[in-house]
């Protein structure tokens, strides 16, 4: 089985922090540890001092490989483990404000604002638990692992046995007899299986009252004590439900304050454009979630990484044209900008008026590489081709304009 495609949600998602996942775990009756937020060292002290040493604290930030990170102000790790609050508070005043860099960021990180001041849990096994919406089963799935607190696709690659998938029939739901099968091959005890069974199916109610796309803990740990922790929670919902819940609308918009690009996406969509923020370094313009996708896949082919999927839409508007520019040029990591637009609904000519009258009113930081077909491509190239412009460049062949834009982006 192919397990990527189980983990990998489709691009119309919102991905909560831990904090506010774990929040919405504990109102559903399953076991997380104590803990808040602090946006300050003072306020992480004081935090500290209200719960039960030792303490976790992780940088609020939503990317991978935290733990591993280093902040801009030489400390190693946007997750430390303090055994006292004045602890607390020097850690704190050594991440809030500063920049973490993890192997998901680029080379200038993200921004620290606030932290998560937890519990340590005493734990004795990790396991992995997950349920996805997964298009390859056509429904929803409940994923579970006896190797949790790792990468679980690692897991996956490296013993492909140890990682169980069953899907689940939508229409006859999840029982509790169900559960208690996975708390068998998980191995674990009479007290932790009745606790555990009757958090899986707690937690599939969630994932399905939430339009959840993927809920994931790992690790999902036992104690010496029998008690069941989820130390560690993602929850992502289809940003197409997100209207339906009032909670997660909260949510987003107390996000706003701690993430750069939670603001920039949410900025997008008020818009009109469809954005998620990557790594890469090749800004992407393209009109359709299809033509999206295979811009992205087509540059990665020829050695370069996308810096974004950005989708104006079949009828963009100069407005919108201006505003998707001022997004890619926010951001200093992009080298180069691919714009591969079908003209249907909008003429070529017009997408290439809006590209030259952005040039000359914003200026283009980095080269320009532009593919348009469709109506009035001939008459668009001609247009482009005569601003004899070094920084905007037009090809009509798609594998051609994507090699250009990864070697400017390479220079």
């Amino acid at each position: 089985m192919a397990f990527r495609g189980l983990f990998k949600a489709p691009f119309r998602r919102y991905s909560l922090h831990e904090f506010q996942s774990k929040k919405l775990l504990h109102d559903s009756g399953v076991k997380v540890q104590r803990g808040t937020t602090a946006d300050t060292a003072t306020d992480s002290e004081l935090a500290a001092a209200s719960l039960r040493s030792p303490y976790i604290v992780k940088a609020n930030v939503q990317v991978g490989g935290r733990g591993l990170g280093t902040l801009s102000s030489g400390l190693k790790g946007g997750v430390q483990f303090c055994k006292t609050p004045q602890e607390v508070g020097k850690v704190a005043s050594q991440m809030i404000g500063y920049q973490l860099v993890t192997k998901q960021t680029t080379a200038e990180g993200v921004p620290v604002k606030s932290l998560m001041i937890l519990e340590e849990v005493d734990i004795k096994r990790q396991l992995y638990l997950a349920f996805v919406l997964d298009r390859q089963i056509g429904g929803p799935a409940v994923i579970y692992s006896q190797d949790g607190g790792m990468d679980i696709e690692a897991v996956a690659h490296n013993n492909p046995s140890s990682v169980h998938v069953k899907p689940i029939d939508i229409h006859r739901g999840f029982s509790e007899a169900e559960a208690l099968e996975i708390t068998r091959e998980l191995q674990l005890s009479d007290k932790e299986a009745a606790q555990g069974a009757k958090d899986i199916v707690r937690l599939y109610e969630l994932f399905k009252q939430k339009d959840a796309l993927q809920l994931e803990i790992n690790p999902w740990a036992t104690t010496p004590t029998e008690e069941m922790y989820c130390v560690d929670a993602k929850v992502t919902i289809d940003d197409n439900a997100i209207f339906r819940h009032k909670d997660i609308i909260a949510f987003r918009e107390q996000a706003e304050t701690f993430s750069k690009e939670d603001s920039v996406e949410r900025e997008a969509e008020k818009s009109g454009l469809n954005y998620v923020g990557m790594t890469g370094n090749i800004g992407c313009m393209v009109n359709g979630a299809g033509l999206a996708m295979a811009t992205m896949d087509i540059i990665k082919l020829y050695g370069g990484a996308p810096a974004n999927f950005l989708d104006v839409g079949g009828g963009a508007n100069e407005k919108q044209i201006f505003k998707a520019f001022d997004i890619l040029f926010s951001h200093s990591h992009v080298k180069s900008i691919f714009v591969n637009i079908f003209g249907g609904i909008v003429r070529c000519d017009l997408i290439a008026e809006m590209l030259i009258k952005a040039k000359n009113q914003l200026g283009f930081p980095c080269p320009l590489v532009v593919r348009l077909q469709g109506n009035n491509a001939d008459v668009a190239q001609r247009m482009i081709e005569e601003e004899r412009d070094e920084k905007l460049h037009s090809e009509f062949n798609m594998e051609n304009a994507a090699k250009l834009a990864v070697s400017y982006a390479n220079r």
